[in-house]
């Protein structure tokens, strides 16, 4: 009996396993989300005759869905479940970052008068990683950048939310892309995805609007060393309807990190203004960052939103479905102007 009728093809160790693990497979989840640095994979498998041979750790893995490639990563974890009651189920686990690589070795290191592209690209480099910085965050200038004592993850995760982008590592390479930019993780201009009352829409819950983290700017205090004061710098965040100002505790140790700073809040206000969880037919082409139009919902629901993140499942019972994280509602989403 075949595991589902969509397309699939798992590869373990340049291996095609496709066909040895259909019999057994149970369900093969994918996610990837703008907040996260690594995709993950997770297989599960019916295991009664342990038939299935043990992956070997940090073994490649690649799973394509329909023709496209869903995921790129290294086998990380290996559960074992047993019990009379359910029987013997194995469960892999995948993940795009490496995890006994060099990626995740603390360093203590800076880089004077430099961008965030220039300074990405060198501190990527020394561990073997290839770094793409794409959207308005190439540019972003500043006189001291420091990773203190922390692995180029934790550090890309880290400056990702001072400045307001999305860290994603895939392998060898590494990817900087501005949030709210309509960017892929690796840079791609993204084709929005549709999801359709009575056709493909299975199901969802949305909040269209969600007050408690909008605000109208953001404020972020430095000190200027010239003139010996505390200074502050705004930015808008281009919500209009409400009128408190996010004036936060933050210090920044410059004009430009602070400039960086209230910018990257700013994105952060308008992406929170909403939020919801949509799960459709299966859509391979579903991305983070890509706009979700919702129809036939009702006013104020239909629009569209961003994708946070993304869940690919196949599953024996289900069949492929895709589940959606949304933000940042835009397009009439919210407002019901009957």
């Amino acid at each position: 009996m075949p595991f589902v009728t969509t397309d699939y093809r798992v590869l373990i160790n340049g291996q095609d396993v496709t066909s040895r693990f259909d019999p057994y497979l149970k369900s093969v989840e994918i996610t990837r989300a703008s907040g996260e640095a690594s995709d993950s994979c997770s297989f599960t498998l019916a295991d009664p005759e342990g038939a299935i041979v043990l992956p070997s750790e940090r073994a490649p893995v690649l799973v394509e869905i329909n023709g496209q490639q869903a995921f790129s990563g290294f086998v990380s974890d290996v559960d074992y479940s047993f019990s009379k009651s359910s029987g013997r189920e194995l469960s892999l686990d995948a993940s795009s970052v490496d995890q006994g690589s060099t990626a995740k070795e603390p360093r203590m290191q800076h880089m004077d008068n430099a961008t965030f592209a220039d300074v990405a690209a060198a501190w990527g480099g020394k561990i073997g990683l290839s770094v793409s910085v794409s959207g308005t965050i190439a540019s972003l200038y500043r006189d001291y950048w420091l990773s203190q004592n922390e692995s180029f993850l934790a550090w890309g995760q880290r400056i990702s939310k001072e400045i307001g982008a999305s860290f994603k590592v895939l392998g060898t390479r590494a990817f900087f892309v501005g949030l709210n930019e309509g960017l892929s993780a690796t840079g791609r201009t993204l084709t929005p995805i549709n999801a359709v009352y009575g056709q493909n829409l299975i199901g969802g819950n949305i909040s269209p609007i969600v007050s408690r983290p909008k605000f109208k700017d953001v404020e972020i205090r430095y000190f200027d060393l010239t003139t010996g004061e505390y200074k502050t710098v705004n930015a808008e965040t281009g919500i209009s309807d409400v009128d408190a100002a996010l004036r936060t505790v933050i210090s920044a140790s410059s004009e430009d990190q602070a400039n960086d700073r209230a910018k990257a809040e700013g994105k952060l206000s308008d992406r929170e203004k909403g939020s919801g969880t949509i799960t459709i037919l299966g859509d391979e082409l579903a991305e983070p960052e890509a706009i979700c139009n919702v129809s036939g919902v009702r006013p104020g629901i239909d629009g569209g939103y961003r994708i946070s993140s993304v869940k690919q499942a196949l599953a024996k019972v289900a069949g492929f479905t895709t589940q959606i994280t949304v933000k940042q509602p835009q397009d009439g989403a919210g407002v019901d102007s009957r």
